[in-house]
Parts: C-alpha cells; sequence; structure tokens
C-alpha cells in the first residue's frame, strides 16, 4: 500500500505546505469562509502569518470577535498544550500515520522517540473519532432491496467479548457477559453493523451466556431485514428460525450432535458449510452455499484489535475500540490515510 506520504517528508517540509497538504487529504478542516466556532457570528478570512504568534492562523470577521484560530484548533484528533507539554503538530501527524498502519502503541513511541503520553492520546483520540463516526454512518447501512430483483446474502452471528463477576440479588456470583450480534451482506464489508446485547447473567463456570436470544433477535430482524428480499445465513441458534416475510433463511451446525441411530448414541461431525437449493417466490431455484465465514473472519479481526484491552462488560473503553474496529474492517483493503481524511470530513460537517 503507497500512501503518497512519509514521516521524513512530514518532519522536513515548511509548516505551511504541512497544513496545505493535510487540509488537502480532508485531515484539517478549510476554515476559509466558515462560520467562527468561537462567537457563531462572523466568518474566518484566510491563512495568513501573525508574527506576533509566530504561526499561520485565520481571523474571524466580526467585529466583537476578531480572534485567531489555528488550523488545528477544534480537531476530534491533534490537540492543544501548553509550556513542556506542547506536542508540535508535525509529530502529532506522524503518530497518526503510525496508527493508522497499524503500528502499536509501544512500537510508535519507541520509533519516533516521542513522550507515550502524546502518542496514547493520539490512539484514543483516533479510536474515538473512528467510533463517532460508525454510530453516524451506521444508521444509514440497508440490506437487499424493496424490489425482490435481486436476493442477497447476509450473514448474521453473535460473539462474546468480555465478562466480569458480580453479585445477583440474592448476594449469589454470577457472571455477566459482553456480547453483541453482527449483520452483514456478502461483497460490501461497509454493510457490516453491530449490535450490542443483554445475555441473561450465567453461573461463574459457564462456558458463554448462550445463543442470542428470540426478542433479540426479533427486534434486529423485523427493523433490518424483514421484506427485504435475502437469503439469510446463521448458525443453528433457534431464535435465528423465526419467521420472516422477505427472508430466506439457511443453517449450518457450527458444533458436533449427539443423535440416536438405531437405539444407539452416535457423535455427528460439524457441518461449516453446507449447499441449499431454494425455491424462490416466483417457482425459481436458487443454489447457495450457506455458512457464516465472512462474519466469522471479522470476528477473529475484533479478538485481535480488543487483545490488550480490559473487557468488563460495559466498559465504555471497550465499546470505542469495538467501534474503531468496525470501522478497520469497513475500509480494509483502501487507502487507510484517504479513508482517515473522509472520516475527519463528515466529522468535521457534523
Amino acid at each position: 500500500m503507497t500512501w503518497g506520504h512519509s514521516i521524513q517528508n512530514f518532519t522536513a517540509m515548511p509548516y505551511k505546505k504541512l497544513l496545505h497538504i493535510l487540509q488537502r487529504d480532508g485531515i484539517l478542516p478549510k476554515w476559509t469562509g466558515q462560520v467562527c466556532p468561537r462567537c457563531g457570528v462572523g466568518k474566518l478570512g484566510k491563512m495568513k502569518f501573525v508574527k506576533t504568534r509566530k504561526t499561520w492562523m485565520h481571523q474571524c470577521s466580526s467585529r466583537g470577535c476578531k480572534k485567531y484560530l489555528q488550523p488545528d484548533d477544534y480537531h476530534p484528533i491533534f490537540f492543544r498544550g501548553a509550556g513542556s507539554s506542547v506536542t508540535p503538530l508535525y509529530v502529532q501527524v506522524c503518530i497518526l500515520y503510525a496508527a493508522l498502519a497499524g503500528v502499536s502503541v509501544n512500537s510508535a513511541h519507541l520509533i519516533l522517540n516521542t513522550d507515550h503520553k502524546a502518542v496514547e492520546r493520539v490512539y484514543t483520540n483516533l479510536d474515538a473519532a473512528r467510533a463517532r463516526y460508525v454510530e453516524h454512518k451506521e444508521k444509514s447501512i440497508s440490506y437487499g432491496s424493496t424490489s425482490g430483483e435481486l436476493w442477497r446474502d447476509v450473514e448474521a452471528d453473535e460473539v462474546d467479548v468480555g465478562k466480569a463477576l458480580e453479585e445477583d440479588s440474592d448476594q449469589k456470583p454470577k457472571l455477566r457477559w459482553e456480547q453483541w450480534c453482527g449483520v452483514v451482506e456478502r461483497g460490501r464489508p461497509s454493510s457490516l453493523r453491530l449490535f450490542r446485547l443483554a445475555p441473561p447473567l450465567t453461573a461463574p463456570r459457564a462456558p458463554g451466556p448462550g445463543p442470542i436470544r428470540k426478542r433479540d433477535w426479533g427486534d434486529i430482524g423485523t427493523k433490518h431485514l424483514r421484506d427485504r428480499h435475502v437469503v439469510l445465513h446463521t448458525d443453528g441458534a433457534r431464535a435465528y428460525k423465526l419467521r420472516l416475510p422477505g427472508v430466506m433463511h439457511c443453517n449450518v451446525v457450527h458444533k458436533k450432535k449427539r443423535i440416536i441411530i438405531n437405539k444407539k448414541a452416535v457423535w455427528v461431525k460439524p457441518h461449516f458449510t453446507k449447499v441449499y437449493k431454494l425455491k424462490m417466490p416466483n417457482k425459481t431455484t436458487l443454489k447457495v452455499k450457506s455458512g457464516t465465514q465472512i462474519i466469522d473472519r471479522f470476528w477473529g479481526h475484533l479478538r485481535a484489535y480488543v487483545k490488550y484491552t480490559q473487557r468488563t462488560p460495559g466498559n465504555v473503553i471497550l465499546r470505542r475500540k469495538i467501534r474503531a474496529a468496525q470501522f478497520t474492517y469497513w475500509t480494509k483493503g483502501q487507502n487507510a490515510w484517504k479513508a482517515a481524511g473522509n472520516m475527519l470530513q463528515y466529522l468535521f460537517e457534523m
């Protein structure tokens, strides 16, 4: 992957050129002509060099304001400081570049030879910006179509990413789980939607919270899949068998089963994929290969992303990390620098 920039370029180029490149790529907002965020009345002029501040700034045109604004003020990722805690903009850009490249926090701190607090702050702000973007854009995702001319393959599955012991009303120890449900359309990673579930408390030694419940899947399926002409691929959980108009269900078994054959118990191996022949409403036959490999691939990506995060259910940091992992899955295979620019431009216009 070639992003068109390098850390050496960021550290060597003049400050004005750096600002121009960041504005061109969408990393910084274009304040010229925008309403002043301080007074909300005047408009900001073109960027000019202010000798008293020794930097390039925009000035508000309102007589009651006339205040200066730096190009990276009010930024979701970059931050300001005072005294010895000031981190130059080009250093923060280098940290952001390393974060987008997938470099760990500890490695970025050593490679860039900068304060670890600045590195951690940029990484945290990036995750927060990604989470905020995902939560807004996710609302516009839809599956299939209402026309019914073309049926789409959609996968659904649930995963648990955390647990913690707590006491119930009877003062007995119980396990609370952090469980999420995911829905994605095959061939369209940007269609991934995540739903936080509320599984019941379990015994301390329970292997998991159990499958998704009917009331949870009923709300999700009715709202997002009903009458959308989709072929739904899931595992063997009973909740997914809920009948929905415009939805054809195919399922596979992810664990071995114990069945009785000739009065003897026999274990049947799991089938992770299965070929189905579906009879469509127009009396044609559709042959599909059922399975949940696409959504399972994201679960692996998610576990790697939250590997070093505290997994306590309800943890705000964990939820932010999950949303950030969702963003990286949406944009996988794309230019990470441009994807970050598009995300920031959307946040600037909100």
